[in-house]
């Protein structure tokens, strides 16, 4: 007999189910026990980042925007000069009659 008078095959699935539920609620806080740390641990990486600079920001845009715009300015200086004709030393061309 069980402690309430009952039989244990009467009990056994009651019991079953009550452990099974703790269990799972043990589970489910470790995970959110967990989920609490990384988001703790990432707060705390973002905190001690490093800010950027906004002198450098401003300065490496300002250069990489005057890279672009020379390769630009080169690009259309060879095309120029190829629609015109000018070149390096020209070639003799033979003439076969």
């Amino acid at each position: 007999m069980h402690k309430s008078g009952k039989r244990y095959s009467e009990t056994a699935a009651k019991v079953a189910a009550g452990r099974a539920r703790k269990r799972r609620q043990a589970w489910e806080k470790t995970q959110e026990e967990k989920a609490m740390l990384e988001v703790q641990e990432a707060q705390k990486w973002e905190q001690g980042a490093r800010t950027p600079n906004q002198k450098r920001l401003v300065a490496d845009q300002k250069a990489r925007d005057k890279k672009s715009a020379k390769q630009e300015r080169d690009a259309l200086l060879r095309a120029e000069e190829e629609a015109i004709g000018k070149g390096g030393k020209g070639q003799k061309r033979r003439v076969i009659y």
